[in-house]
């Protein structure tokens, strides 16, 4: 087995998990958001770097595969970089876009101006005439989405002939023309248009960066496919990815690598919380299964396309703090990773969760990122000053690490209790960047008994990505007919995983059916007579899919021995930092030296190269066989 290379890129910082036969490593470098592809090569010279590799090119010869998932789709919802979009949908339509009332994609993503009603989409002239009108008035993208063309796509197959004959790809003003038939084939006309329209809007920035970063690779001398992370797990190359598939995948990856884990410990309910820089992202996972959502969003708009369930939150490490009447609030909004927070030195102003954390002596500024960054406690200090008022500099860093604290705390909480399971039979596993600064704290306002740290907490993400297997999903009606659409669909899932590079024998196949009672999985025997297949569709059922995978090989989650409990060889020395009683001596510990066995008691910090892990007082952090690191006796 050779090498493989696993990218998460986020709003401040992008991620990276590589492993070469039993070794691993971890990367973090800053995330550029002008060009993601910058910061995506940056990750892998640091990594052929760390593997002992004498160059990228090295690396890359010897990787089996490259999985990619990125902020791309949400950058370009938050920074409006889309394109006007030209949508074409039936006479009548045009206000509600099939719906109760005024779309709400005119909030956002559509103009009034630039949607046109078809009468008779065979009259070529009348479209003809629709789409220069949208095109004069500043279209860069068209979508047709006509109503009953989930049974009957021919009117938007007629509408986008007319484009590509007028307009082919070999002119330099050649259009785009997305049809709603061809992105889902799910029944409901609102929300096939909101899903058409939001993948169009994402289709350019997704195009731009994905295909260049897939060039990259192939111009270093990677010789396959970099392979795209989707939102409803798995992934696939780029040819074969729609642009909403991508949205969000990112939380996704730290989803699979927690039902990994929870697999791993056999653990029944498992609670994530991934604190990056811009967001806090929650999962819960039962029995180690994956959770689908069953009424996706894109933006609060309500799509038809497969995604993972993870509930965001706008609060991460650099989230812009603020004073209330109340106290002090962290976010939505972010610094990012430029200027980022002011402690960085870069230009930021404004106070955020990194600059409190400094203040309160939980993150060491000569000691970020293993010392490769040096950040700046009187800009820390000085940026907090300007919200503290009469509280002092101490008392505002603490109400804005609680307010934090309470942000995350609540959504789990709220997760948890949806789940219709007591909190006290939940592990929480806290990762990213900043999971192991609140996790402990988060645990205690919850009610769980015990928290995980990964050992990969930092880049967790990227490390569950690694897990991840080429995934073609094939959504199809859930009718009567659905077996017999089945041999249709295997037989372009062997053509798509031989486009890949992969062996069609190794596909495995499930048939996955959606209704209100929940996800029903239909496992299909590869070798079984496809035409007498006999699928119970449920009542109720809103969504069917076929999902066809190929294994492709994951890096083992390695033990080690386990030793004594004493964990003085790992002692760093000691650091004071600010608590609710006061300050207080806290013994600070080196990650890297702590191996299986050893137990640290708090008020300590256990500081990695990227991440810092905070063990309050009355509480312990023990190291498993696994190098995980468990946090009990918070709550």
């Amino acid at each position: 087995m050779g090498s493989s290379i696993n990218i998460d890129t986020g709003g401040t910082f992008t991620d990276g998990y590589f492993t070469r036969g039993e070794q691993s490593l971890s990367v973090k470098v800053d995330t550029t958001p002008h060009d993601l592809t910058e910061c995506l090569a940056r990750c892998i010279a640091e990594g052929a770097t760390g593997l002992g590799y004498p160059n990228v090119q090295a690396l890359l010869l010897d990787t089996d595969a490259v999985r990619f998932s990125s902020t791309i789709g949400t950058n370009s919802i938050i920074q409006r970089t889309g394109p006007r979009i030209g949508l074409l949908v039936s006479a009548g339509a045009a206000d509600s876009l099939y719906g109760d009332g005024e779309s709400s994609l005119y909030e956002f993503f559509l103009r009034k101006d630039l949607v046109a009603e078809v009468a008779d989409p065979t009259d070529e002239e009348e479209v003809r005439g629709h789409i220069r009108r949208l095109l004069v008035g500043g279209a860069r993208i068209l979508v047709a989405s006509l109503r009953g063309s989930e049974d009957d796509p021919g009117g938007e197959e007629a509408v986008k002939k007319v484009v590509q004959r007028d307009y082919p790809r070999h002119y330099l003003g050649a259009v785009p023309c997305l049809v709603a038939s061809e992105v889902t084939p799910r029944p409901g006309a609102e929300l096939r248009t909101s899903t058409a329209v939001i993948n169009a809007y994402l289709h350019f920035d997704m195009v731009k960066s994905l295909y260049k970063a897939d060039e990259d690779l192939r111009t270093g001398g990677y010789p396959h496919p970099l392979l795209i992370v989707h939102a409803s797990g798995g992934v696939a190359r780029v040819a074969k990815t729609k642009a909403i598939e991508t949205y969000n995948s990112g939380p996704v990856g730290g989803v699979y690598g927690a039902a990994r884990l929870a697999e791993l410990y056999g653990l029944h309910h498992l609670v994530t919380m991934d604190v990056g820089g811009t967001s806090t992202d929650v999962a819960a996972i039962t029995s180690g299964v994956v959770p689908f959502d069953r009424r996706p969003t894109v933006a609060g708009i309500p799509v038809h396309t497969p995604m993972v369930e993870v509930h965001a939150i706008g609060g991460g490490g650099g989230s812009v703090a603020r004073r209330t009447g109340a106290g002090y609030t962290v976010g939505p909004d972010s610094m990012g990773a430029t200027p980022g927070p002011a402690c960085y030195g870069l230009g930021g102003s404004q106070p955020t969760a990194c600059d409190a954390e400094v203040v309160l002596g939980h993150i060491d500024p000569d000691w970020f990122l293993g010392g490769r960054r040096r950040l700046d406690a009187a800009r820390a200090r000085k940026a907090l000053e300007s919200i503290a008022g009469d509280d002092g500099v101490e008392t505002a860093a603490l109400g804005v690490h609680r307010a934090l604290v309470k942000v995350a705390g609540d959504e789990v909480a709220r997760v948890i209790e949806a789940s219709g399971v007591p909190a006290t039979q939940y592990v929480l596993l806290a990762f990213g960047g900043g999971g192991g600064l609140y996790g402990a704290e988060v645990a205690k306002a919850c009610g769980i008994p015990t928290v995980m740290s990964s050992l990969r907490s930092s880049v967790f993400s990227a490390f569950g990505i690694s897990g991840m297997d080429l995934s073609h999903v094939y959504e199809l009606p859930p009718d009567r007919e659905l077996a017999s659409r089945l041999a249709v669909l295997r037989d372009r899932a062997a053509l798509d995983a031989a486009g890949e590079g992969f062996d069609p024998a190794a596909l495995r196949f499930q048939v996955e059916v959606e209704s209100d009672a929940g996800l029903e999985i239909f496992p299909i025997d590869p070798s079984a007579d496809w035409d007498a297949l006999r699928i119970q569709v449920p009542s109720g059922a809103r969504a069917a899919r076929l999902r066809a995978t190929v294994p492709i090989p994951h890096a083992p989650i390695v033990g080690g021995t386990r030793g004594e409990p004493d964990p003085s060889a790992a002692k760093k020395g000691e650091r004071e930092v600010v608590s609710p009683d006061g300050v207080v001596e806290a013994t600070v510990y080196d990650r890297a030296l702590l191996r299986p066995g050893h137990v640290v008691h708090g008020p300590a910090l256990v500081e990695a190269v990227d991440t810092t892990i905070v063990v309050p007082a009355g509480s312990t952090f023990s190291v498993d066989d696994y190098g995980t690191g468990i946090i009990e006796g918070a709550a």
